[in-house]
């Protein structure tokens, strides 16, 4: 448990993984579908054990597979599937090369055929009676990532946008990603607490910052 309703999921298959879980009033809300159908599963099991209500939504907050590839299982469940349209494009358009190149850098993974987000929203969001607000503010680590903020907790769920390190940017647009921060910073959002998706999972909010020095320099 990071904070009330929210938990931390760190997923340690293929690259570890930093992400969310929100247990609700009357359902649960998962940040990221994890990498494959089995890693899905597995974190089922694990939400099983602290709480007895069902998976109802799953956010896909990027086209990369370690937020999206565990899309069968959560659809097999009666879950929704979530995203907004940037993500379900790049998803579309680009989930063959994806898929294929997590099984050229992480031995084992499988082939997956895509599973679409079964709800496309518009580009800022609320589920849980506004408890969650999803939005999008432009490229980032990809074309299609957003961010996840729990206003009550004061936490931002970052993803891939956020990290430690700079870590891949291959899908990067490097003109537009400080922008994308920017736009962050000027929303001025109460921020306790910035989950990165990968490496050291909790931060401050001066990982913003943090992460705009480093893509100065580089």
């Amino acid at each position: 448990r990071l904070s009330g309703p929210i938990y931390l999921v760190i997923d340690p298959h293929y690259v570890s993984t930093n992400s969310i879980v929100y247990v609700g009033p009357q359902s649960v809300t998962v940040v990221g579908a994890t990498w494959t159908p089995e890693t899905a599963r597995e974190l089922a099991a694990k939400i099983k054990r602290v709480t007895s209500l069902p998976v109802t939504e799953v956010i896909d907050t990027s086209p990369d597979p370690e937020w999206s590839g565990g899309n069968a299982y959560w659809k097999g469940i009666g879950a929704r599937i979530l995203a907004v349209k940037a993500t379900d494009d790049l998803l579309k358009s680009t989930w063959v090369e994806r898929n294929r190149r997590a099984r050229k850098y992480h031995p084992g993974y499988p082939v997956l055929p895509l599973v679409p987000p079964t709800d496309v929203l518009s580009d800022r969001f609320e589920l849980q009676a506004g408890a969650i607000r999803g939005f999008y503010l432009g490229p980032s680590h990809t074309p299609g990532d957003i961010f996840v903020y729990f206003p009550r907790e004061q936490v931002l769920d970052a993803g891939s946008i956020l990290k430690p390190y700079l870590g891949n940017l291959a899908d990067a647009d490097l003109r537009a990603y400080p922008n994308t921060l920017h736009r962050l910073q000027r929303m001025h959002l109460r921020i306790r607490t910035v989950i990165a998706g990968h490496w050291s999972a909790v931060h401050g909010p001066d990982l913003i910052d943090q992460y705009l020095r480093m893509l100065q320099e580089h």
